[in-house]
């Protein structure tokens, strides 16, 4: 059975000063206290076992991640912009779909945050106590609503992307692996031998680096690795259609398993 454990991820990723002390800081930082062991308990597997066809059933079964909201409503909110529970977005995903043994709808995904104990508390509750929070302070809780669902949404398609392209490059015979604790951490999408690759979206706030989940580039964070990461990047147009999953062509996968086949010396049998 392939899976990638937290320590696998330590031992690649915490090679210098830098990476050890933001992993250390992670570990001791007193909102983590419950999100750390969670993290380092995870091992990815089903994400291994998935075919194409799973992910483009769960693409086109999904219910409208955003629902209705548009984009001008979803960032009405400043407060929820940017707005991070102490379980990254990325960490509650990863646990869902080990807990189901499937990537989730988007609908099998809000009944696991609500109604699963673990969903619960990583998502489930911080969302409506946030919700609670801003209505208290004035906000229309449709508003409030509406942001959350915009957060959330997006956050789940661009899961969908990542999953995607994880099965379609493991497809065209690249060994590429994937744990939240590299993704949270270290903005590691995935990765391959020495390959860190990215999967970017063309986004104006992104370019003039506003983004706050991509404040500190993966380049940066991992440049003092020792012996040193290299980098690739899938780079997205914006997407143009509203209510579909935005994902890679097969030129973007076939050209990223050209180059990732080579650079990382880790090809699937």
């Amino acid at each position: 059975m392939i899976e990638t454990t937290a320590e696998e991820v330590r031992e690649l990723f915490c090679s210098s000063a830098a990476t050890s002390k933001r992993f250390d800081d992670w570990m001791s930082d007193e909102r983590r206290t419950e999100v750390a062991p969670m993290v380092m308990a995870h091992r990815t597997r089903v994400l291994y076992r998935l075919t194409e066809d799973d992910v483009r059933s769960v693409c086109q079964e999904t219910e409208h991640a955003l629902g209705e909201v548009k984009r001008r409503d979803g960032e009405s909110v400043s407060e929820i912009v940017d707005w991070h529970p102490d379980f990254a977005f990325t960490h509650v995903f990863h646990i869902c779909v080990e807990r189901l043994g499937h990537v989730p709808t988007y609908q099998q995904f809000r009944e696991f945050a609500f109604n699963d104990v673990d969903g619960q508390h990583m998502l489930g509750n911080p969302s409506i106590e946030v919700l609670r929070k801003l209505v208290d302070a004035g906000r229309p809780e449709r508003q409030v609503r509406a942001a959350i669902r915009w957060r959330v949404g997006n956050a789940y398609y661009g899961f969908l992307r990542e999953v995607y392209t994880l099965v379609q490059l493991r497809l065209r015979g690249v060994d590429l692996r994937v744990h939240p604790l590299a993704d949270a951490l270290f903005r590691v999408d995935a990765w391959v031998g020495r390959w860190a690759l990215s999967l970017r979206v063309g986004n104006k706030k992104f370019r003039q680096g506003m983004n706050a989940g991509r404040k500190t580039r993966t380049e940066d964070l991992l440049a003092d690795l020792l012996p040193p990461m290299r980098f690739d990047t899938i780079e997205l147009e914006a997407a143009t259609t509203f209510g579909e999953v935005h994902l890679p062509t097969a030129v973007h996968l076939d050209r990223a398993a050209a180059r990732l086949a080579g650079r990382g010396h880790s090809r699937l049998t």
